[in-house]
C-alpha cells in the first residue's frame, strides 16, 4: 500500500540553532565549515534522499530532538497557539518575516538575481518605515512585493553545489551538509544575530521558535509509521521543491 502526503514545513527548531552558535569560537566555526565542506565535496554525486551514511547517529539525534520537543517546545508553542490572538500572532509572524528579508536579499546577490533582490530589499525598507517595524505586511497588498524565499544552502545549489549527506542535527533538525553549512552563513547577516544585548537577542530568538513550532504544530498529525523515515522525506523532498523553483514534487511514503 502507498500512502501519499504532500506538505511543506520548514526545519525544526530552526531559530534556536543560533542560541549554541553565539558561544562558538571562531576556530569552531571555522572547524565545522571544513568538516562540512568536506563531506559535500566527497558526496556531491548522490542525491539527497538516497544518501544517509550517518542513520545511526542521526536517528539517536533525532530520538533527542524529539524528546526536547515533547518536554518544552510543543508545550509552549500550544499554549501560544491557543491563546494568542490571531491579530498578535500576525504581527508576530510578520515581524521576523520582515528581518528575514535582509537574509533573503543578500542572497538574492549572491545568487547575482539583482531584480529580485531589488524587490526583496525594497520589501524590508517599506514594511520597516510603513508597516510599522514590519509589523504589518504593506509591502505585498501596496506594492505587490510577494514574500520570497531565499538561504544559502538554496545559493550553494544554484552554483552546484551537491547536498551532502542527509544530517540530523541537535535542537535544530533535519537538514543536509550543504543546508547545515548554508545555515552558519545566513547566521552572519541576520540582524537578529547582531544584537548585543544577550537577554533581548535570546528574547527574539525564543518567541521566533515557538511561532514557527506553532505553525508546524498540524504537521504532527500528518506523521505515520516510522518517525524518522517520514521526517526524513518530508523534508528532502520539501528542499527539492524549493531548490528547484517551485516545480511540482510528489512526497511519496511507501509501507513505513
Amino acid at each position: 500500500m502507498t500512502t501519499t502526503r504532500r506538505h511543506s514545513i520548514t526545519p525544526r527548531f530552526q531559530a534556536l540553532l543560533e542560541l549554541p552558535s553565539q558561544g562558538l569560537s571562531r576556530s569552531l566555526d571555522m572547524a565545522l565549515a571544513i568538516f562540512l565542506f568536506l563531506l559535500l565535496n566527497c558526496s556531491s554525486a548522490y542525491a539527497a534522499n538516497e544518501y544517509d551514511p550517518f542513520e545511526k547517529v542521526n536517528r539517536v539525534t533525532f530520538g533527542f530532538n524529539v524528546a526536547l520537543d515533547r518536554a518544552i517546545l510543543k508545550p509552549l508553542a500550544s499554549g501560544y497557539d491557543n491563546y494568542t490572538p490571531k491579530v498578535a500572532k500576525t504581527g508576530v509572524r510578520n515581524f521576523f518575516n520582515n528581518l528575514d528579508d535582509v537574509r533573503v536579499g543578500v542572497n538574492d546577490l549572491l545568487q547575482l538575481n539583482f531584480t529580485q533582490a531589488a524587490k526583496d530589499f525594497g520589501r524590508f525598507a517599506v514594511n520597516s518605515t510603513v508597516g510599522v517595524a514590519g509589523l504589518f505586511d504593506v509591502a505585498e497588498p501596496a506594492f505587490n512585493l510577494d514574500k520570497n524565499r531565499q538561504d544559502f544552502g538554496k545559493t550553494l545549489a544554484h552554483w552546484a553545489v551537491g547536498s551532502g549527506p542527509y544530517l540530523v542535527l541537535p535542537i535544530i533538525g533535519p537538514s543536509t551538509a550543504r543546508d547545515a553549512l548554508g545555515f552558519s552563513v545566513d547566521t552572519v547577516v541576520d540582524p537578529i544575530s547582531s544584537i548585543d544585548h544577550v537577554s533581548s537577542r535570546n528574547s527574539l530568538l525564543a518567541t521566533k521558535s515557538t511561532d514557527r513550532r506553532a505553525d508546524d504544530l498540524l504537521f504532527d498529525d500528518l506523521i505515520i509509521g516510522d518517525d524518522y523515515l517520514f521526517v526524513r522525506g518530508i523534508y528532502l523532498q520539501s528542499r527539492e521543491y524549493a531548490i528547484n523553483g517551485g516545480s511540482y514534487t510528489e512526497v511519496a511514503f511507501d509501507d513505513f
